[in-house]
């Protein structure tokens, strides 16, 4: 028997071992393929896609994209060649759409319409607010016509924006946060446009449920929560209190709240670190992007960068404490749940676990400045037992909560009741 085809819309390439969007993407397309035959067509507008790898191959059966350099929106490209530097900003300031929606034009929405449209496609999964545009041909359909139409926020962008502006406001950035003002204003704008008119809209917490169906409560929302599989993780090495404290921070590092959280990690953490102890101590920085911008700490012996790493089952092995020094941003920190399945203990800013059921003291350890936070990762090594209840119980929670089976069980939920 035939199964139902979904279009699924994403703006990165699935990889079980990319980045956190990149993770969440492949999770989602894990869960979908158990229920329909998954098209996938992705918009790189978060990184470059390149060919599909085996993982999507083996779960997608028709794989496309859109060719961003010939669907920039018009209006962007003219703004882009301003010759004033003052003049261009202002334009992109005034621009309407936010930054990622660049490509999404009328015409860009069309090919993906017309990409899918022999293959009688009943449902539309779409990965991000500012990939809603590319939906409007199917939204514009009569309702006995159109798909079963699911829009995945994945991050409250607009929520992000605003932190990301005060964050850089405090640092004095001030071009940035201007900029990240106006970004929030404009996805406040996409969401008033498109969130009641999708059929259901997930998101990844209660929290997040909670709070914007207080601003749209016309939108249908949904819980579909992160996930890692426990599968992944390497074997746990016994904690000691002996040797260096050893601590390691996982992230892509072109996303500016983790390089700011690797600055203040090294530039406040690590001097607290060293008032507060003579133990020796050892950071590792691991993750893609703009590694350049850390060289500074490479002169550093306490600090090692190390780029992309394809296998980090070895660091976390090695680690004492997994470290999320995050001061903005959004969303759910997979990379929290990927220490859990490695039980490495956890410390975090109060920000860094949004999104995740988990309890200061139970599952982790929270703490806001960098005293407090060089504190708690050298209590984790100065007393093991605390380390290995916590990493207990961060295990137990990650398999009650955060596994595939969850994920596919609430996306089956999503598709199994239309309105």
């Amino acid at each position: 028997m035939p199964r139902d085809r979904i279009l699924y819309v994403t703006p990165v390439m699935p990889q079980r071992d990319g980045n956190g969007l990149a993770m969440r993407a492949a999770f989602v397309l894990e869960a979908l393929v158990r229920r329909f035959d998954v098209h996938l067509f992705v918009v790189p507008v978060a990184g470059d896609p390149g060919p599909p790898g085996d993982f999507v191959r083996a779960n997608a059966v028709r794989v496309g994209g859109l060719d961003l350099a010939k669907n920039l929106d018009p209006l962007f490209g003219l703004i882009a060649r301003v010759v004033d530097p003052e003049q261009r900003e202002s334009a992109e300031l005034a621009y309407p759409k936010p930054y990622l929606s660049r490509f999404c034009t009328g015409d860009s929405a069309r090919y993906l319409h017309e990409w899918s449209s022999g293959f009688c496609i009943g449902r539309i999964h779409v990965m991000r607010l500012y990939l809603a545009p590319l939906a409007l041909p199917f939204l514009r359909q009569s309702p006995t016509d159109r798909p079963f139409c699911v829009l995945d926020l994945d991050d409250d962008d607009a929520r992000t924006c605003r932190r990301l502006m005060r964050l850089h406001r405090d640092l004095g950035n001030r071009r940035a946060a201007v900029v990240t003002a106006a970004e929030a204003e404009k996805y406040e704008r996409l969401a008033d446009q498109y969130l009641r008119g999708f059929d259901r809209v997930i998101v990844c917490s209660k929290t997040d449920a909670q709070r914007l169906g207080a601003s749209y409560p016309e939108a249908h929302f949904a819980v579909v929560p992160n996930t890692y599989d426990p599968l992944d993780a390497g074997r746990r090495l016994r904690r000691s209190d002996f040797g260096p404290l050893r601590l390691l921070f996982v992230g892509t590092f072109g996303y500016f709240p983790n390089l700011d959280a690797a600055m203040f990690l090294c530039r406040e953490v690590l001097p607290a670190l060293r008032r507060l102890s003579d133990r020796e101590i050892r950071i590792d920085l691991v993750g893609a992007g703009d590694t350049a911008a850390l060289a500074g700490f490479i002169r550093n012996s306490q600090v090692r960068v190390h780029g992309f790493v394809e296998d980090l089952a070895p660091l976390y092995a090695a680690a004492d404490v997994a470290v999320v020094p995050v001061r903005a941003g959004g969303g759910t920190r997979i990379k929290i749940l990927e220490a859990f399945a490695h039980r490495v203990a956890v410390v975090t800013t109060s920000l860094g676990a949004e999104g995740i059921d988990a309890a200061d003291g139970v599952h982790l350890l929270f703490a806001d400045d960098a005293e407090a936070f060089a504190r708690a990762c050298l209590r984790l090594k100065d007393t093991p037992e605390l380390a290995d209840r916590l990493t207990a119980q961060a295990a137990d929670l990650l398999a009650a909560c955060y596994t595939p089976a969850r994920i596919a069980a609430a996306l089956a939920e999503v598709y199994a009741n239309p309105m």
